[in-house]
């Protein structure tokens, strides 16, 4: 009788599991609804994962912004690299994947919003101190406004020092670095889904974190 009892909800939770569409049939329904919108066809891997997490600068103050949570990859790797829960927030513009993050991580900050509005979504959220900024958006496809839009909400909550770092399979610079008045440089190249994936890591030059901007 007991181990009846405990079969049934074992059973239960095998059926959940079995229900519940995994990481990437979720990710790849949003990317064929909108492929530039998302960027990949699948989610990132644990190696690119762990590999953002390297880039993490916990020891600064402020929250650790995430843009582009998908299904959380990367959220796991950053958690799992001991940033802590209460200071991550990830912005994610579809209402499903938004609301598939706040269930699989319980106690995360999700704010569901396009990432062009970074600087209204985080003031309204009360964040005015950035500690890293990790992105997984398909930023190389997006207009120049948009682009500087993202940059500037972030780097004005970075302060000095602060890094931008931006996931990308594109072989270069996935944003006008200098345009926008930035260093930056790729600190990380993994393959990933047949294609090499890049990881690059931006700070704001001196004059430009003083000047315009």
């Amino acid at each position: 009788m007991p181990d009846a009892l405990h079969a049934a909800p074992e059973r239960a939770a095998r059926r959940r599991r079995a229900a519940t569409p995994d990481d990437r049939h979720i990710f790849f329904r949003h990317w064929l609804r909108n492929p530039l919108g998302i960027g990949a066809a699948l989610p990132s891997g644990t190696k690119v994962a762990r590999g953002m997490a390297r880039e993490l600068s916990l020891s600064r103050p402020g929250a650790v912004l995430e843009l582009g949570g998908g299904t959380g990859s990367v959220t796991r790797g950053l958690i799992a690299a001991g940033c802590p829960i209460e200071r991550l927030v990830v912005i994610e513009r579809e209402p499903d994947l938004a609301a598939y993050l706040a269930r699989r991580f319980t106690g995360l900050r999700v704010i569901c919003g396009d990432a062009c509005d970074t600087g209204a979504l985080l003031a309204g959220a009360g964040i005015d101190t950035l500690a890293t900024v990790v992105s997984s958006l398909p930023i190389k496809w997006f207009p120049r406004p948009a682009q500087r839009a993202i940059l500037d909400a972030c780097f004005s909550r970075l302060g000095s020092g602060g890094a931008f770092v931006q996931l990308t399979n594109a072989l270069a610079s996935p944003i006008p670095a200098e345009e926008f008045g930035l260093a930056g440089e790729e600190v990380l190249r993994i393959w990933a889904h047949f294609l090499p994936v890049q990881i690059w890591r931006y700070r704001r030059e001196p004059a430009a974190a003083n000047g315009r901007c």
